[in-house]
């Protein structure tokens, strides 16, 4: 998740006793018309073209696949998970693997990011700008204060006035922010020109619990046009933490165009139930059609439904039916590479150093963490299931396809200090620039050196390119007395 709650009062108290009085008098006064008038930013259609819009099919379309299907999945965790995330992509970036006789970046070969929260600022990045990313992400994004600006504009006498007037509530001054600051008011239309890999933002259904993912799929339920709707919005949905910030409002205009004759409403009627889990996600799904009962859609972080950006991906494993295991027998696909990019952090507990009671915000925050530690825990092993049972299928076959999946982690940090350090980080939007480096030189070295991904590397010949991070680098930025040394846990 992204902005803490506790930081948010934190700054926010340093903030209120410099500006004194007179803005508890002007916050009172406006407390009567803080609801402000609701303007949907997201328009509706009349009709469903399943040819076009920012969909999976359409954005795969004509593009001819190598030898190697990637798919990347990144956690929330603020900066913290921005930072490490944008450090894969750069080593996928720099990694060189053959492609029928010719060399290709192994970035090249991504078919789709599943993100959530603070791994949806990368991956959406990369969905608008590609490239570019390399070029000004830290810049625009990594290196800026960005829970501090968002605290000064909350603090903003403007920001008071549009919130009493038009609606302009502490979601939109972010929405509004990430819109100019980072993604240069790019929409949906503007990341389906730019073709594969596919980007998966998703939010938290607050009604269902289930997760929202920004596809044309999903608003075709709802009669709307995802295209025209800023990629600024879907970021902020899917890290809107709860509290700290106010829903993300999609307005649902399913009564306004017809779907019953769609594919894939014709696939969720014939859907065969199997299991409970799948149940609610198909009667989530329909859910959407009900316009009397769901007017509104109201959507905040993405972590609270999933995390770690997998259960996009278990979804994609576990439809591999027939149809889409003839699909890779097809294109030949050697390779099954799947990434997962977990900022989750371990931090130091004190609990258990002393015998007096935990505050009560102290005991909240060591249960939520156990909870997430166990549901991350199981949707991993859910994943691994289906990679286990889809390389069976592999095998029955005969196909040359290998599968591999490798987690980018920090339980995987071999030197004791720099684990501990990484642990500690806090979830949030604003870190320092020696922090930021560390991450990114992480999120390289833990990719590199993972043992999935190794054998990949090697049963594909792969090679770092030049200029590509060294090994002797990491030691500059984490200044560790004994780098060269293996001291692990």
């Amino acid at each position: 998740m992204s902005v803490s709650s506790k930081a948010l009062s934190d700054s926010g108290s340093a903030v209120w006793s410099r500006s004194g009085r007179w803005i508890a008098l002007c916050l009172l006064s406006l407390l009567a018309g803080c609801a402000g008038t609701y303007k949907p930013a997201n328009q509706p259609i009349t009709r469903v073209d399943e040819d076009s819009g920012y969909r999976r099919v359409i954005v795969d379309r004509n593009e001819l696949l190598g030898d190697s299907l990637i798919l990347l999945a990144f956690s929330g965790g603020g900066t913290r998970a921005a930072a490490l995330s944008y450090g894969v992509m750069e080593e996928l970036r720099d990694t060189l693997i053959d492609n029928e006789g010719v060399e290709i970046r192994l970035l090249d070969e991504v078919d789709s990011i599943s993100s959530v929260s603070g791994g949806s600022f990368t991956a959406a990045y990369y969905g608008v700008f590609r490239d570019k990313l390399f070029e000004d992400y830290e810049e625009v994004f990594l290196r800026q204060s960005v829970q501090s600006t968002l605290i000064r504009r909350l603090f903003n006498p403007v920001y008071w006035v549009r919130s009493a007037t038009d609606g302009f509530d502490r979601t939109e001054m972010a929405i509004d922010y990430y819109d100019k600051a980072i993604f240069k008011g790019a929409t949906f239309n503007d990341m389906a020109q730019n073709g594969p890999p596919f980007i998966d933002i998703n939010a938290t259904d607050l009604t269902s619990g289930l997760r929202f993912t920004f596809s044309q799929d999903l608003f075709d339920l709802m009669c709307s046009d995802l295209g025209t709707l800023k990629v600024a919005r879907a970021v902020t949905a899917s890290s809107a933490v709860p509290v700290a910030f106010p829903t993300v409002v999609l307005k649902n205009y399913a009564d306004q165009c017809d779907i019953t004759g769609t594919r894939n409403w014709s696939i969720l009627e014939q859907t065969e139930i199997q299991g409970e889990a799948q149940e609610q996600l198909v009667e989530g799904l329909k859910s959407y059609r009900d316009v009397e009962q769901r007017k509104y859609i109201h959507l905040v972080d993405g972590g609270i439904a999933d995390n770690l950006g997998l259960r996009a991906m278990i979804d994609r494993t576990e439809g591999l039916n027939e149809l889409r295991f003839q699909w890779l027998k097809e294109h030949a696909v050697k390779n099954l590479v799947i990434i997962l990019v977990n900022a989750a952090v371990r931090p130091d507990s004190f609990i258990e150093q002393s015998p007096s009671k935990p505050k009560p915000a102290t005991t909240m925050g060591a249960f939520l963490d156990a909870q997430m530690s166990r549901y991350n825990q199981e949707t991993v092993d859910r994943l691994r299931l289906n990679i286990e049972q889809l390389a069976q299928k592999a095998r029955n076959e005969a196909l040359p396809l290998q599968i591999y999946f490798s987690e980018v982690s920090f339980d995987h940090v071999q030197f004791k200090d720099a684990s501990s350090m990484l642990n500690n980080m806090p979830t949030s939007l604003e870190l320092s620039d020696r922090e930021v480096d560390q991450l990114i030189a992480s999120g390289r070295m833990l990719l590199r050196h993972e043992p999935s991904f190794t054998r990949f590397r090697m049963r594909n010949n792969a090679r770092l390119a030049e200029g590509a991070m060294t090994e002797e680098s990491v030691c500059e930025f984490y200044q560790h007395p004994k780098c060269g040394d293996a001291e692990t846990e």
